[in-house]
């Protein structure tokens, strides 16, 4: 199985403020006291080292309120978002599963799903068997046609998939 490899799109994120995650206090330069607003509760969030010049930066957020209060684009990587306090972020935030694909059974029944950028996720051994020898050797860098090249195999095999932008 394909270690998990997160592409950094944000869009985990992007919905995540207001809604999700509120800044209640502002403890120390790094430190936050946070409500998480679906789920109830507090949690104190500590703004990571690495990322404080990107957090400092809250042009792109204040455009955009939606966003997770601690998303920030990464400097210099067009497209590219952080979770500023990844370390330290709620349970709610550690539950989230990326999903890509998701992979439907000739039944109908979900089978399985890609993570990241092409991890498969699933306990179905038929597809975890077709995966391995229909979409593992696929040579692709390029995203888009590499999401063609699954449908269509997994599609031979009878299966049927949903792709996520």
């Amino acid at each position: 199985m394909t270690a998990f490899e997160c592409t950094l799109c944000g869009k985990c994120c992007m919905h995540a403020g207001g809604e999700l995650i509120e800044i209640e206090k502002r403890l120390t330069s790094r430190d936050y006291l946070c409500r998480q607003k679906i789920v109830g509760g507090t949690f104190r969030a500590r703004v990571e080292e690495r990322f404080l010049d990107a957090f400092r930066d809250t042009a792109e957020n204040d455009a955009h309120p939606s966003w997770c209060p601690f998303l920030r684009a990464l400097p210099g990587e067009e497209g590219k978002y952080v979770c500023t306090v990844h370390d330290s972020r709620p349970v709610i935030c550690r539950s989230y599963v990326c999903c890509a694909m998701r992979i439907f059974a000739p039944d109908g029944r979900e089978a399985g799903k890609v993570k990241g950028r092409r991890s498969l996720a699933t306990e179905d051994a038929d597809l975890r068997r077709c995966w391995e020898e229909s979409v593992v050797p696929l040579t692709t860098d390029d995203d888009i046609a590499w999401r063609t090249e699954v449908a269509a195999a997994l599609g031979r095999a009878g299966y049927r998939v949903e792709s996520y932008e």
